[in-house]
């Protein structure tokens, strides 16, 4: 429990002053939000009794600044309750002891010191989180590499401005944070797993923007949310060369734009296009097309023109009675993975048995099966390297 956590307190104090400084920011962007208002109406009000070119500039100025505040004041109100969900301590070749970095959604520094309190995920040092394990790292930016020691990753669970629970991570805790998050609800899904990002989904998504890429799996295997946290990276890294009205996700059909509507606020995207590759072609052909090869299987089931030994075997895949006998078999086949002894080596016991099947029934229950044998055969050679000498 995070009472237990002996930095505790110092985690409470850090997250106390970080939500007392953007409130700060927050009341300090809507009064100039104000004044740019009050500027640009005087502005209006003297177009006809001064030099109008000069007005006209000073109203475009205040409305560009007027955006900007907009902007930034939008996502600090968002992320108010919840700055951050991690922190990294990180120490270069270069300084004589570590940084503490917090990672979140947006980044914020002290005006006057520009002292970084939250840096955003797709910031190069963010990297360490999702791939660095504890020891010698590396990260990369476009001018240098910078080489050090991880001495800490840790999980910090916020919720509606209180923090809930600290994790420092190791192998096993950070995939009980991913099982965490897939197991919320789906309208959470898109928007949490940020906090959850793994090694190989975080390669796909800082991977050369300059490529296309190629991201195959099966459904509901992340596909979508890499997608989103890529484009999301893609605004990042091009600020001020691309804007995100100059880009489009082409959805296969509404129904899929509906799903990730709640996700592009948080990921900072939203002003990104959206539609259909059939809307899409309509838009540039300037007339109304229709699908030349249509689905004849399902429009013979929708007109009752099958024969009935087809639609029996539709009508059934699609029953509860189905889904029963799928989960019995795939219980029955679970089962076959239980273990009866204990990892062993050389007569020393590594790993108990009821840890194993722990793992394998319970942790990793999320994964398919290939995955969870795959996962504890790592958990499995990790306990031995560090049980070797001993």
């Amino acid at each position: 429990m995070s009472l237990k956590h002996p930095d505790y307190d110092q985690e409470i104090q850090r997250l106390k002053d970080t939500k007392e400084y953007i409130h700060k920011i927050v009341q300090l962007s809507e009064g100039k939000q104000e004044s740019y208002k009050g500027n640009i109406k005087e502005a209006f009000v003297n177009l006809d009794h001064l030099d109008s070119s000069l007005s006209y500039i000073n109203i475009l100025v205040n409305a560009k600044f007027f955006d900007m505040t907009s902007s930034e004041l939008e996502h600090l109100k968002r992320v108010e309750d919840k700055p951050y969900f991690a922190r990294i301590d990180f120490q270069s070749q270069e300084s004589n002891e570590p940084t503490s970095y917090y990672i979140g959604k947006v980044s914020l520094y002290k005006k006057d010191t520009q002292e970084s309190i939250i840096v955003d995920w797709r910031s190069p040092v963010a990297s360490l989180y999702y791939d660095g394990r504890l020891g010698e790292v590396e990260y990369k930016t476009e001018d240098r590499t910078y080489t050090g020691n991880l001495t800490l990753k840790r999980q910090l669970i916020v919720e509606d401005g209180e923090l809930e629970e600290i994790r420092d991570i190791d192998i096993t805790t950070r995939d009980e944070l991913l099982q965490s998050s897939l197991s919320g609800s789906s309208d959470n899904r898109l928007t949490e797993i940020v906090s959850t990002i793994q090694a190989e989904q975080n390669e796909v998504i800082r991977s050369d923007l300059s490529k296309p890429v190629i991201v195959q799996g099966v459904a509901g295997s992340g596909k979508t949310t890499i997608a989103l946290h890529r484009l999301s990276m893609f605004i990042y890294s091009y600020a001020g060369k691309v804007k995100p009205g100059e880009m489009m996700i082409l959805a296969p059909n509404h129904l899929f734009i509906d799903y990730i509507s709640e996700a592009l606020p948080e990921l900072g995207v939203e002003q990104i296009k959206q539609t259909t590759f059939i809307e899409y072609v309509q838009k540039c052909l300037g007339k109304k097309i229709s699908i030349i090869h249509p689905d004849r299987k399902l429009i013979s089931l929708l007109e009752n023109e099958e024969d009935s030994m087809v639609k029996w075997a539709s009508s059934f895949k699609g029953s509860l009675q189905f889904k029963h006998v799928i989960n019995r078999y795939v219980t029955d086949l679970i089962r076959q993975f239980e273990v009866k002894e204990s990892f062993k080596v050389e007569g020393f016991t590594l790993y108990k048995a009821k840890n194993i099947n722990r793992l394998f029934f319970k942790e990793y229950n999320y994964l398919p099966i290939n995955k969870r044998i795959k996962k504890i055969k790592g958990v499995l050679q990790t306990t031995f390297k560090k049980k070797r000498k001993r």
